[in-house]
Order: C-alpha cells, then structure tokens, then sequence
C-alpha cells in the first residue's frame, strides 16, 4: 500500500509540474525559443556537417545530414532532461565536426578506386560512431567520478577571453552564413562585392536593431516580436519585387531546398561488419584530440552559461548528460554534440525557464528528420544571420568595451590575448594562450610576495632559557651572528630564489657581524615544490665552507620528507640542523655562540 500511495504522489508531482509548465507566461517563451534556437540548430547541423562529409565524400552528404540531425534530435533531448540547467540548448558543434572532418578525409583518402562505395561509407560512419561513443563514456566517468569543478581553477578573465571569442565567431559564422563564403577573417575583404553585399547587409541591419534595442528594453515578447515582424517584412518585400522563392533561393536569401522523406537510417550490424576496423582504429590521435576538445568545451560552455543566467551548474552533472547524450547519439551512428553557449543564451534573452525548449526542439528536428525538411527551407537568411549577428556582437561589447571598465588592465590583457589569438590562430590555441598568460602572471605576482614575515635577530630575539646575566648581555653584544627569517606561505621557485638572494644580502653587508647561525622559522609555510628544496642545498653549499649552521625549526613531516629527498637534510648533517620549535632552534643557536667566547660563566639551564 504504501508503494502504492508512493506512486500516487509521483505522479501528481508530474501532473502538477507539467501544469506549471503548460501554463502561457512559460509555454509560449518556451515555444518562441524552441522555433527560433531550433531553426539555427537545423541550420548549423547540415552546415558542421559539410565538414565532415567533403572532397572525396561530398556525395554521401545526404547520409550526414541525416547523422547530424539525429544527432541534434538526441543531444538536444537527452542533456535537455538530464542536465542541470533548464533552459540549455545543445547540439552538433563545428570544433569536434571539423576534427572528424580530417579524420574522415584521412579515412576515405586510403581507399582506392575498386574499393566499394559502401564500404568507404560503412568505414566512416562507424568511425564518427566509435569516436561518439569513446566521447560520451569519457565525459560521463568523468562526471562520474567529481572531476568537472576543476575548470572552477580556471581564472575569470580566461572565461571572458572565451566568451569574446565566441563572440568574434558568431560574427565571422553568422557572415558566413549570409554570405555562404568559407568561414575565415578573409570573408571581410569580400563583403564589399555588389553580389553580396545584398545578402548581408539587411541581415547585419537586423541584427545591430536587436542589440541596440534588446540592451535598451528587456520585454520578453520584444525579441520573438521583431523576430516575426522581420519575417513578414521579408515576404512582403519578395511580394513587392515578384521575386519568388525559387529565385529568392538562388539569390542567397532563403535557405536551400532539403532532401525529401526520411534522412537519417539507424546504425546496422552490417555497417559495422563491412567497415574496415584497422582504419578506424588508426585515427585513434585525432579520437583523443576529438575528446580533450569536447571536454572542455562542454565545461566552458557550462561555465559560460553560469556567467549569463547567474546561477552555478553542477558541472558533474552536465559532464554526464553531455556523457549519455552522445552514448546515446554513438549508437545510433550520429556525430558529437554537446551544450550549446549562443543558443542557450538566445533562449535566456527569450525569456524561457523551462526545459520544454529542448523537448520542443527535439520534436520538431524529429519532424524534420522523418518527414522531410522542405518547410525550414523557407526560413529568410537575414533573420536568421542577424540574430546570430546580435548574438556576437552582444558578448563581443560585454567583454571587450564593458570589460575595459571592470577588468584590471592585466586581466583585461588576458581577455584581449586571447581574442586575438582565436581570431587569428585558433579556438583552443586562443583559450591555452590565456591560460599560459595567467599562469605566467601568478607566477610573477605572487613571487613579488613578501615571503619572510619577521626579520629578527639573537640581539633582540631570545629563547626563553634560563641565562645569568653576563650571558644575556654577550648575547645581547653577539647576537648579530644569529639571523633568523620567520617565513610564510608556500615557497616555490620564485619565492624560495628571492629566499636565497635575500640571505646572501645579509651574508655580505659589512655593516653587521658574521652570521654564525640561520634559522629558519617554516610554523607558517604550508609547503614547497622541488626548485625550493634545491635552492635549500644550494645554501647548504653556500653555508659549508664559511662553517655557518642552517637551522630548521617546525618543519611539517610532509616538508621534512622533500628537503630529505632533496638532499638537503642527511644523517650526521655537520650544516643543517633541526628541531622542533623556534625556541628550542634558538636556543642551541645561542649555545654554540656563548660556546665560542672563553670567558663565559657556566651553561645554560634547560627550560
């Protein structure tokens, strides 16, 4: 009975959640997003996949568009449900689509001429599929082990550097998506031509109208209203020209007519039996390149997505949906896919909060994909493009001209690095460039830190032992000898060299007596690499012939065990010395200088 009644409030929570969710102030921005982020999926599917089936495979490109749309209907479903974001939009990306892109060349171009079509295309779907599938189980174990908050070490501005280069690429992507040029900083030079400046120009137009006015006004009906006025108007000025759609296909200003009837065909067993296993297996380092990419974009993206709608993910969790989402995609011989950052923010700025968008969509490419996708081909390029112009621009201003405000101008650097360095070299080179650049810079700023908390000495700083009085006044006198540095924080090579030009310093000054005695105070020091153990034997070396005695007071075991290793603690050490407090380190300090003056009275008394 109780499992009984069990059920019975499970399926009211559903009811009641569904009712929440069908209510219009939800459904209808929910709708907008799906129609309008769902268009552009479509479209930049059947163009990622224009990567991958190329050149020598140009002809199967029916067969990828039917791969690629199977795998947006999947992706989009499944992260959809699983994730941890209710307004996620995911699917097929042009990064991993452009590395299966060469490996899918490198695969067909070792087939000869003889050699059946259908093997060549068995060989490199199941490659794409094999390559999903080795993706998505990554991704999920490491989800499933807690290993996605390491992009939490990731620095803020290598995050905004990221997201203006994904800005810069939805403007080149959305130019070239007018324009149908090769995605490249060259399009620029070509956009002048009286052939395409028609293609592009409303499209910019619309898309400058959006920004301007999206930045201004924040209604949720303000986008999917110009969206749809746009629509109109693009038909009424067709209709003023006589300028039918055919012709508007041919000119560039609506998408190109689709295949008809059902696209994608399941993955077989017999794909997989005629496919050559050796060739597969022999791209196996552009399989590892596919995966490190698809990793962190996936965490980048969701980190991306944290920054607009200001809320953390579990990044786990969106590590594991992206994991099942291309499991799932794998098996069905589709191409990888994951979180899309322009789309989820499209949705966001539409105003949706449900997780409806991503079934919508899915319901809607599953339509596309059985039935035929004749009627998307009626959707006006220009809207399309400006949006995903508005897109570019809208974290091109965020980052780059509101971030001149916020940033500090070393961060700001950062950003502006690695923007450049994706709108130049690459996407990933760009992000690694500006983690190289951070690091550098924590490197440099942190070993200007003032490592040594308390300078002292044995003539103002004494151990707590029990004295007459001549001994504390020769210790007072001689004290000098005894230099101790009472150190903080974490000693690497940058702090533990400036450690060591600092006690040569004191070596060398004139000024002050010999030292006999260094301590060194390590109560603070959470711990050191192995340059700073290093550079405590070069001042074990320093030290020996000068008959200078290096002592180390509250050393934690951990330390103890690397300045072991290092070589600079031994047995019957003659140098260095330690112990386990300051007080007990100074005070055999100051025994071995009472110890070199003749007339001192008596020993000290212990403690």
């Amino acid at each position: 009975m109780q499992f009984l009644h069990q059920i019975q409030l499970n399926r009211q929570s559903v009811i009641n959640a569904l009712r929440h969710e069908i209510q219009p102030d939800r459904l209808i921005p929910s709708l907008t997003a799906a129609l309008i982020t769902g268009t552009i999926e479509v479209t930049c599917a059947i163009s990622f996949v224009a990567l991958i089936f190329s050149g020598d495979l140009a002809a199967y490109i029916s067969t990828g568009i039917g791969l690629s749309l199977f795998t947006s209907m999947t992706i989009s479903l499944i992260i959809s449900l699983v994730g941890s974001s209710p307004i996620t939009v995911s699917g097929v990306q042009n990064a991993p689509a452009a590395i299966l892109g060469v490996m899918a060349a490198a695969i067909a171009a070792q087939f000869s001429a003889s050699d059946s079509t259908a093997s060549i295309v068995a060989t490199v779907v199941s490659a794409i599929a094999f390559t999903s599938i080795l993706t998505g189980t990554c991704c999920f174990l490491l989800g499933h082990f807690k290993l996605g908050n390491l992009i939490r070490f990731i620095p803020y501005p290598v995050v905004g550097g990221f997201l203006a280069g994904t800005g810069w690429l939805l403007v080149l992507g959305s130019l070239s998506f007018m324009t149908d040029l090769a995605l490249s900083g060259e399009i620029i030079l070509r956009l002048s031509q009286p052939q395409i400046l028609l293609q592009w120009l409303p499209g910019c137009g619309f898309g400058i109208l959006l920004l301007g006015l999206l930045r201004r006004y924040h209604y949720v009906l303000l986008m999917p209203s110009l969206v749809v006025g746009a629509i109109v108007l693009f038909y009424i000025a067709l209709f003023a020209t006589h300028t039918s759609t055919t012709e508007a296909q041919a000119a560039g200003l609506l998408l190109k007519a689709f295949p008809s009837g059902s696209l994608w065909h399941p993955l077989s067993v017999s794909t997989l039996l005629q496919a050559d296993w050796s060739l597969i297996l022999s791209q196996m380092g552009q399989m590892v390149v596919v995966i490190l990419i698809t990793v962190i974009s996936i965490l980048l993206n969701a980190t991306g997505i944290e920054l607009i709608i200001e809320q953390d993910l579990d990044l786990n969790r969106e590590l594991r949906a992206g994991g099942i989402a291309n499991l799932a995609s794998g098996l069905g011989g589709g191409i990888l896919g994951f979180q899309v950052l322009d789309s989820t923010i499209l949705s966001h700025k539409l105003g949706a909060s449900s997780r409806l968008v991503g079934v919508f969509i899915a319901a809607g490419i599953a339509m596309i994909l059985f039935a035929g996708a004749s009627m998307i081909s009626l959707f006006p390029k220009p809207v399309l493009g400006g949006v995903m112009l508005m897109l570019g621009l809208d974290l091109l201003w965020e980052w780059v001209y509101d971030g001149w405000f916020k940033f500090s101008r070393t961060d700001y650097f950062i950003v502006a690095l690695i923007l450049f360095v994706i709108a130049t070299v690459g996407f990933l080179q760009g992000v690694g460039v500006g983690l190289a650049a951070s690091i550098a810079l924590f490197i440099i700023n942190y070993s200007q830190v003032n490592i040594t908390k308390h300078i002292l000495s044995g003539a103002t700083y004494q151990s707590n032992a029990v004295r007459s009085l001549p001994q504390t006044r020769l210790l007072q006198e001689e004290g000098e000898q005894i230099y101790i540095l009472d150190l903080q924080g974490f000693l690497f090579f940058g702090t533990a060299n400036t450690l060591l030009n600092h006690i040569q310093e004191r070596l060398h000054n004139p000024n002050l007596a010999a030292v006999k005695c260094v301590v060194l105070n390590f109560k603070s020091v959470h711990g050191l690499d192995s340059s700073a153990a290093l550079s405590f034997v070069k001042l074990k070396q320093i030290f020996q012939p000068r008959g200078i005695k290096l002592v180390f007071t509250h050393l934690k075991s951990t330390i103890h065990v690397q300045l072991k290793r290092g070589g600079c603690l031994s047995p019957n050490d003659s140098v260095c010395h330690v112990f386990d407090d300051l007080d007990r380190g100074l005070e055999w300090c100051e025994n071995q200088i009472l110890s070199e003056i003749p007339f001192r009275r008596s020993r000290s008394l212990p403690l």
